[in-house]
Parts: C-alpha cells; sequence; structure tokens
C-alpha cells in the first residue's frame, strides 16, 4: 500500500507545471503563462531593469527602466503605467542603451549588444531563447531572421501577448548565443570566415594564416575577440 502511493504521489508530482534550467535549458509544461514559469533570470539578460536611453536619429533622447528580453530578442522598457512594454518604431532609433550596454537594432533579427570595439568592426553578440526541434541547432551559416524569432513567435498571440500553454503542451527552450561582425558603416553580418574577409578583403592572406595557425573556432567569443584584435593591429 506504502509502495502505491508512492507511485501515485511521483505521478501527480510529474504533472505539476515546472521551468527546469539545467544549462540554459527550460522544460515547461504548463496550462500557465510561460511568462510566469520561465524564473525572471532566465527571461531577461540582467538581473533586473536598470536605468536605459534611447537616442533617436533626429537627435531625441529618451529615458526609462530597461532590460533585454531573451524570449522577445529585444530591448524592453517599464513605461510610467508600470508595463513592460518592447521598444516601437526601431526604424527611427540609433542607439539604446542599457545601463552602459549598447544595442543597436538589426530588422528581423532584433537587438544586438555590442560587446566590443575593434577599430574597422565591431563584435556584436545577441542572446535568446531558442524552442528546441523549430531549429536546426548547426552552424552559424544557417542562421537567419526565423532563428531569431522562433520563440517570440511560437509564444505571442496575435495582441503581442504570450500564450497559454495547453495542459498537456510540452515544450523545451535552450539559451543560445549568435556573433556578429558590424561594419563602419554599421551592416550586420553573422560572424565567420567569409564575412570577415568582405570587411577585409585586402588581407585574406594573413587572416586565414592566423586562423588556421591559432585553431580558431569563429562561432567563440574569446576566439572571435582574438582575432577581431589581430585583425585591428594588421
Amino acid at each position: 500500500m506504502k509502495t502505491f502511493l508512492f507511485c501515485l504521489l511521483i505521478a501527480l508530482l510529474s504533472t505539476v507545471s515546472i521551468a527546469q534550467k539545467s544549462d540554459d535549458i527550460y522544460q515547461v509544461s504548463s496550462s500557465r503563462n510561460v511568462n510566469e514559469v520561465i524564473p525572471f533570470e532566465g527571461r531577461f539578460q540582467y538581473p533586473a531593469f536598470t536605468d536605459g536611453q534611447v537616442h533617436f536619429r533626429n537627435g531625441r533622447t529618451s529615458k526609462a527602466k530597461m532590460n533585454y528580453s531573451l524570449l522577445h530578442g529585444e530591448v524592453m522598457f517599464i513605461d510610467r503605467l508600470r508595463d513592460t512594454l518592447l521598444l516601437a518604431d526601431n526604424d527611427f532609433i540609433d542607439r539604446v542603451y542599457v545601463g552602459q550596454n549598447l544595442y543597436y537594432y538589426y530588422p528581423g533579427h532584433g537587438h544586438i549588444l555590442i560587446s566590443g570595439d575593434y577599430g574597422l568592426v565591431k563584435l556584436g553578440k545577441k542572446e535568446f531563447l531558442v524552442q528546441m526541434g523549430h531549429e536546426k541547432y548547426a552552424s552559424y551559416g544557417q542562421y537567419s531572421s526565423t532563428s531569431a524569432i522562433s520563440s517570440y513567435s511560437s509564444f505571442m498571440n496575435n495582441k503581442g501577448e504570450f500564450r497559454y500553454l495547453q495542459p498537456n503542451e510540452k515544450v523545451t527552450m535552450k539559451r543560445r548565443e549568435v556573433y556578429f561582425l558590424v561594419d563602419k558603416n554599421a551592416r550586420f553580418y553573422v560572424a565567420n570566415r567569409s564575412n570577415l574577409l568582405k570587411i577585409f578583403p585586402t588581407r585574406k592572406s594573413e587572416i586565414d594564416r592566423f586562423l588556421k595557425e591559432n585553431d580558431i573556432n569563429l562561432e567563440m567569443q574569446p576566439d572571435l575577440e582574438k582575432t577581431l584584435t589581430f585583425c585591428n593591429g594588421m
């Protein structure tokens, strides 16, 4: 009898809605709002909303408490009514600061954090949550705007609100990082060898030699930083 009750308890507990984090992987099974199930630190890049500034192309600036949403792949702000909202009219925005961290908007991909400046090129970093199984999680060459917004489109209704999962619906989400090269004209390129050579077309042989001799993996931030430091010094 005790064994039966123990098994029954385990079965009941397994049906309770959970958001489990392991190496930035979240397993969500719930009839609740996804926004409530995944913890704050799993949904946002920073531990709290902090002072931020929006710089518009016409020279105007606006201030608010801001954070970067990993679910949306965009910067969000808190308005006067204490609502948490996405920035609108991104085409008219030049840049956004969350604290001291600089973001540029890349249409179709959301906001990109500028993590380093290397003269002719800046290093952009994008973190976001993807629904595993909805994306071919392979090389950066397959990365597209579809990858960047897969979670957004999967979990938003037509009003831009997080939808509710069905009682028997289960999803697994993983935190992913993708890196970009941003040239002096603010054009974005996925960080790979081909795009690196587009920015430094006259240095192909030197760059190829450096990549080979140092066993560089351009999908890793330390290797990217080392490469861009080398390119900046040529």
